[in-house]
């Protein structure tokens, strides 16, 4: 994909939202939440449509989560388009309590 800065963002370092992955591509904030998710979906085993829905839906609470620890539970659970109840549980498994 190429991307081009609007009017008013020249010489920022990177986009709003877009990282450097250490494999040295560019990538914004969906592609990098599709990302997490293809990780965790490649480290299980074969299972059926619910589990699989269930870690795509977990991978993404904790790329949220590790993305931005300080964010509140609401922040991160409309983000991740969850519960807070579910936001909850993964910030303790995932150990990235806020301070």
């Amino acid at each position: 994909m190429t991307s081009r800065w609007t009017l008013g963002l020249d010489g920022a370092e990177l986009p709003p939202n877009w990282e450097r992955e250490p494999d040295g591509n560019y990538y914004c904030l969906v592609c990098r939440r599709e990302r997490a998710i293809e990780i965790a979906l490649a480290n299980a085993s074969e299972m059926d449509t619910e589990v699989r829905a269930k870690l795509r839906a977990s991978a993404v609470v904790e790329f949220e989560i590790r993305r931005d620890p300080e964010r509140t539970e609401g922040e991160i659970a409309r983000a991740a388009r969850t519960s807070i109840a579910a936001v909850r549980k993964a910030r303790k498994e995932v150990g990235a309590a806020r301070s």
